[in-house]
């Protein structure tokens, strides 16, 4: 678990991206011929679904983070629950969809575990792309989909159930005229999970935490913002490894993260960053409001602990 002094010295955390699709994922990553010939099993239609997720063993489960359990004991647990909602977009049927076919929809953890299998209804042939997102999205595209970043309430539950985002694209391996199957690598994560808990610099004792604030710091066009939501470009021609979080522009609002009763510390999702930052933190205890800054590089899909960062009361 990472300390202050490790946040505070623009830490750089390295994590484990997954590039490309298993072995029996096919060939080239590029999109179907809608006009190719197609038989009756090959054709495109509502078959139900089983994508396997490929096992990445203990490191790459600690690491990528899939779904989380979001306990302490070593860091994070990456684990799926059986029942878990996800849904799926084909990327391969460009503007395709209606109502008797849609061309996303949902599908549903089958265990609980590290790794697991989906199933659901699905529109597809065999080849195609689907991309499949946790916690369950609407796409209107099959190009990008939204996340959100507010409304947050600083619990590892609702962390996990509610903006833990992973993304994974996999690929239909076979079909029958009722069935399909596919494969894709572990899902990946979209953003930087942190932990922080803050000191008052006078005293050095613990501040209860009954909201926090976070925004960009310095002198650039974001300082005292931070995006409230996120975009995520996908397509069928998109490796898993190259999809990403991008902060949506505009609003002038800081990310405000409140919690139900005082907490001694607060988890939040954050965008990773490109390079080192400076961030600003306001804390409020119900009665006082606490103010800082700090430093630091987020990878995506790691676990920061920044715990006792020093902050000023305002008289």
């Amino acid at each position: 678990m990472r300390t202050k002094e490790q946040f505070l010295m623009l830490f750089v955390l390295g994590g484990m991206m997954l590039a490309g699709l298993t072995a029996c994922s096919g060939d080239d990553d590029t999109a179907t011929n809608d006009n190719a010939p197609q038989t009756a099993d090959d054709g495109v239609k509502v078959r139900r679904l089983t994508i396997t997720e490929a096992d990445g063993g203990a490191a790459e489960a600690r690491q990528s983070l899939t779904r989380a359990s979001l306990t302490e004991d070593d860091g994070l647990t990456a684990k799926w629950t059986a029942g878990d909602a996800l849904t799926y977009c084909n990327l391969s049927r460009v503007n395709q969809g209606n109502s008797e076919a849609p061309y996303s929809g949902g599908l549903t953890a089958a265990s609980t575990a590290a790794t697991s299998q989906f199933t659901g209804n699905v529109t597809c042939s065999a080849g195609d792309y689907l991309a499949v997102v946790y916690p369950a999205a609407t796409f209107t595209t099959n190009s990008q989909y939204t996340i959100a970043l507010s409304g947050q309430d600083g619990t590892l539950a609702g962390l996990a159930t509610r903006f833990h985002y992973v993304y994974g694209k996999a690929q239909v391996t076979s079909v029958t005229d009722a069935a399909a199957d596919a494969t894709m690598p572990k899902m990946k994560s979209l953003l930087t999970v942190c932990k922080f808990s803050f000191v008052d610099k006078a005293t050095n004792e613990a501040i209860p935490i009954k909201s926090l604030s976070i925004s960009y710091g310095g002198n650039g066009s974001d300082a005292g913002k931070y995006p409230q939501t996120a975009t995520v470009a996908i397509g069928a021609n998109t490796d898993q490894a190259d999809v990403h979080a991008t902060g949506a522009a505009g609003g002038s609002e800081a990310l405000t993260v409140t919690c139900s009763t005082a907490q001694d510390a607060v988890y939040v999702a954050l965008l990773p960053t490109a390079a080192a930052r400076t961030f600003s933190f306001s804390v409020s205890d119900g009665s006082n409001t606490y103010n800082g800054t700090a430093k630091a590089t987020l990878t995506e899909g790691e676990y920061v602990a920044a715990t006792g960062l020093k902050l000023t009361k305002q008289q």
